[in-house]
């Protein structure tokens, strides 16, 4: 009887054993986990969901922008992102023209459902600053159409031969002249059109803050260019020049101008 006795007790506290491992294993994955998720979740350097802006053009998606969020990434979290950066401090800040930014996958929406929208937010740190915004680019580093946001002066934009030249504007609006030091956000388009034409449009605003009469008329485009624009058949990467410039965010979606020839 005595050994039936502790022949049960030894298994009760097997089990009871067993039970207590299998829990304390099951704590220790899921404060693994917490762990791994408390690591990585970082809303500086992520991938977001950002409502779109709805078009009247009927070629237009009006699909969901994606937001990189990249104040707060270092190389790993560029990397994650699949960002490609060369001379990029955390911040996301360069320092001359050869630091560089770009999408390592195409991210430029189809030229025939309108083209693409890029909302950035950035500070142009000297007077001197210049930061390009490239869209449907190819290479190593990017390149292609191109707007030049400059410190002091007028927005600028890479013609058809390479050169850099002022953009227009519309009749009823004033030139953005960024100030260095301060932070702006810019709604910029790579539009095309279904006659084939290329428009770079853009507005000194964030893109939800447009109205509709800012967006359906030519006459209220604060940067406007609507000939010698390059090509968009080249690639369908997106980057960035930032010489003495910090950026933020961008955002990649459809475009928002309202208007077309």
């Amino acid at each position: 009887m005595l050994k039936n006795l502790f022949h049960s007790t030894l298994v009760c506290l097997l089990s009871i054993n067993c039970s207590m491992a299998k829990t304390t294993e099951a704590n220790n994955s899921s404060n693994l986990l917490s762990l791994l998720v408390a690591a990585t979740t970082n809303p500086g350097c992520a991938l977001s969901s950002v409502q779109s802006i709805t078009s009247n053009l009927t070629q237009v998606e009006n699909k969901p922008r994606t937001k990189y969020s990249i104040s707060e990434c270092n190389e790993v979290g560029f990397n994650n992102l699949g960002l490609t950066q060369t001379e990029i401090t955390k911040g996301a800040t360069g320092v001359s023209a050869s630091s560089i930014l770009y999408t390592n996958n195409d991210v430029m929406y189809a030229t025939n459902k309108g083209g693409t929208n890029i909302e950035v937010t950035f500070t142009l740190n000297s007077p001197t600053s210049t930061l390009d915004v490239v869209g449907y680019g190819s290479g190593n580093p990017v390149s292609g159409p191109t707007y030049r946001l400059v410190a002091g002066a007028q927005t600028q934009y890479k013609n058809a031969s390479g050169v850099f030249a002022n953009t227009g504007k519309g009749g009823s609006v004033s030139a953005p002249i960024p100030s260095a030091g301060t932070s702006y956000t810019f709604c910029l388009d790579f539009q095309s059109t279904p006659s084939g034409s290329r428009f770079l449009n853009g507005f000194n605003k964030p893109c939800s803050e447009l109205t509709d009469t800012e967006r359906g008329s030519m006459s209220y485009y604060p940067i406007m260019q609507m000939m010698n624009v390059p090509v968009y058949t080249n690639g369908n990467r997106l980057g960035f020049i930032l010489n003495g410039v910090t950026i933020t965010s961008f955002t990649i979606g459809s475009i928002v101008s309202n208007t077309e020839m």
